[in-house]
Formats: structure tokens, sequence, C-alpha cells
């Protein structure tokens, strides 16, 4: 894959994350030197799959961030280390959504899988060396990292997207089938 379509990838993820926070009241700004350990944090892995590019989307955050960013009903219950980690498992889900938003402008159309959920210090995930590995950090009302690992087939890149494309269902919204 050309540095164009990793570059690209790198800005659906910036933009996707920033618009997720956003969308819940929280401000943040992409860090230039990604994210610093964090003392709380909470992950979740989601995994996606294409014809042509498969993959995960690791989403780590701070505890105190994570409590920013429940919905207010929520922030007045007690805040169980159960109710976080569902939360940044959702809040994940919704990044990836907003990712495949992107992705689908430039051609590509994934699907999600569901999000598993991790609570703890020092965690670390093993995986096989990809042929895409994009991790992106952001800081703000606390701290957190994005991570994107993915294989694609051979020649396959992410093209610029098509300003003519039918804009998709808006975040947030519910579709019945």
């Amino acid at each position: 894959m050309n540095e164009e379509s990793l570059a690209r990838i790198d800005g659906f993820i910036s933009a996707s994350t920033l618009d997720l926070f956003g969308s819940q009241g929280v401000k943040m700004e992409a860090l230039p030197s990604g994210a610093n350990e964090m003392i709380e944090p909470l992950a979740s892995s989601i995994g996606f799959t294409s014809d042509n590019m498969k993959g995960v989307l690791v989403l780590v955050m701070e505890k105190p961030l994570v409590i920013a960013c429940l919905p207010a009903n929520l922030r007045r219950n007690v805040c169980s280390d159960e109710l976080l980690a569902d939360w940044v498992g959702e809040l994940s889900n919704q990044l990836l959504g907003r990712l495949k938003t992107r992705f689908l402008a430039s051609g590509l159309q994934i699907v999600l899988s569901t999000p598993i959920v991790f609570v703890g210090r020092e965690m670390r995930h093993f995986f096989r060396p990809s042929p895409i590995q994009r991790k992106l950090g952001f800081g703000g009302a606390g701290e957190a990292a994005v991570e994107l690992l993915a294989n694609y087939e051979r020649d396959f890149e992410i093209v610029e997207g098509e300003s003519s494309a039918e804009p998709g269902t808006p975040e947030g919204e519910v579709l019945f089938f």
C-alpha cells in the first residue's frame, strides 16, 4: 500500500475519532507524538472485513475520559468498571462505524464484528505483523489511542473519496429493516 493510501487512512482515523468525541461533547485534538502511557486504561477491540481488507481497530481510553464521554443519565450513577467497559465497547463500535462511512466514500465497504473490551494496566496485545499498522494519539479531556491493524489484497489502495457519492445515514441515526 502506498504512502498516499496510508495518509488517507490516518486522516480517516483522525477525523472519525475527533467527530466521535465531539458528538459526546468532549473536545479532543490529535497528538503529534501519539498517546502517553495511561494510568487507568480501558480498551476495546473490534474487527472488520471486506473483499479487499480485513483487520482490527483498537480504542484505548483513560478512565476519566470514558466517564466524561458517558451520557449524562449514566454519569449520575456509580460508574462501575463494567459500565465503563461497556461504554468503551460502544464507542469503538461508533468509531468504526464512522470509519466505515469514510471508507465507503472511497469505494471500500467493510462489515463490523462485535467489540471485545479489556480493563487493566499494562495491557498489551500480541499480533502478527500487519502490512497496515497505524496508531494515533488524542488528548484534551483525557488521553486516547486508536490503532488500526489490517491486511489487504495485493495492489489494493484507498482511493480519494468521490464527492458525488450518495451520503450515507448520519452517525447516530437508526435504520430499521
